[in-house]
């Protein structure tokens, strides 16, 4: 087998990734480069790299050489591959759930473990300074809209709900909607835009629009480097390239919502020192309210016996 042919076997951006920290000069620059923006890349020439790099033209040829590719073009069709196996991957996951002889339990464990090591790898490398400074902004906001497109709505609802209860007025909403409430934005006001992959065109559009009209941006996704990093004032990504190449969609939803719990809980202590006002009484309201069954022990010791017929006839199913 040729050189070219097995580092094709391997995940081009993989290998740049693991390259780059030993390389110098020219090799180095182009590398972060493509690194930075892999999908501007597949729509760049080879003398935009090199600009976009600050090298020659034998400059990139020599770096596609080092990587094991005959020519730039060869390059680009690594790449290319590599994030086409964001979408593959998923599909060729949820085939072989579909079509496996393997029992339930071993497809349950599997799934549950790629969620673990998921979660396990967001642990090890969350920046935890975009993390601060993202608090940081949350907190001193006057509003926060948090945007999702499609499947990545559901976390931004989740991600809304979590920071509500946390003491900041937060509200999930999609791109059309967003299309009106950005004419009232402020530079007081921040937007999140939460993308699976960062690749989602209305989704970074809008945000971009947003960060026009002064707001603060902050991009949250699973893949780093992401378009949507280029109009995010501060940018969070939940897993490294290789393990966002693995299969985003899967994995998405618990890796996002884990930003969500993290944001929650740092921005309830930094404005609220953890105690948000009113949420004692919204969870009273709630639990007498939009509950069945026996209140809690502690509960129906507040209540007189001759109330308490009325208290339960009085909960809802909710």
């Amino acid at each position: 087998m040729d050189s070219s042919a097995r580092y094709r076997s391997v995940d081009c951006l993989t290998i740049i990734e693991q390259r780059l920290p030993a390389l110098h000069g020219a090799s180095r620059r182009v590398a972060e480069a493509i690194v930075r923006d892999p999908w501007s890349i597949l729509g760049m020439t080879i003398y935009d790299v090199a600009a976009a790099a600050g090298v020659s033209l034998p400059s990139v040829t020599r770096f596609c050489r080092a990587v094991g590719y005959t020519g730039f073009r060869e390059l680009v069709q690594g790449i290319a591959q590599s994030l086409g196996r964001m979408e593959a991957k998923d599909l060729e996951a949820a085939e072989y759930a579909a079509n496996s002889s393997q029992s339930t339990p071993d497809i349950v464990g599997a799934v549950v473990r790629q969620q673990i090591e998921a979660l396990q790898v967001t642990a090890r490398t969350i920046d935890l300074e975009a993390i601060r400074i993202a608090t940081k902004a949350i907190s001193d906001a006057q509003r926060v809209f948090i945007l999702g497109h499609g499947a990545a709505y559901v976390p931004a609802l989740g991600m809304a709900v979590k920071l509500n209860w946390a003491g900041v007025s937060a509200v999930a909403t999609t791109v059309d909607m967003f299309t009106n409430q950005v004419i009232a934005l402020s530079p007081s006001d921040v937007v999140v835009g939460l993308s699976h992959q960062g690749r989602t065109r209305d989704t970074i559009e809008m945000l971009g629009l947003a960060r026009e009209m002064g707001a603060t941006t902050v991009g949250v996704t699973t893949v780093p480097q992401s378009p949507l990093a280029a109009v995010s004032d501060i940018s969070i990504a939940v897993l490294t390239p290789e393990a966002a190449r693995a299969g985003t969609f899967l994995i998405a939803f618990d890796t996002l919502m884990v930003i969500a719990d993290v944001l929650a809980a740092l921005v309830s202590e930094a404005k609220w020192d953890g105690a948000p006002p009113h949420r004692g009484e919204v969870m009273e309201w709630i639990e007498t309210k939009l509950r069945v069954g026996p209140l809690p022990r502690e509960k129906a010791h507040g209540v007189r016996p001759d109330q308490a017929g009325v208290a339960e006839a009085e909960l809802v199913v909710g």
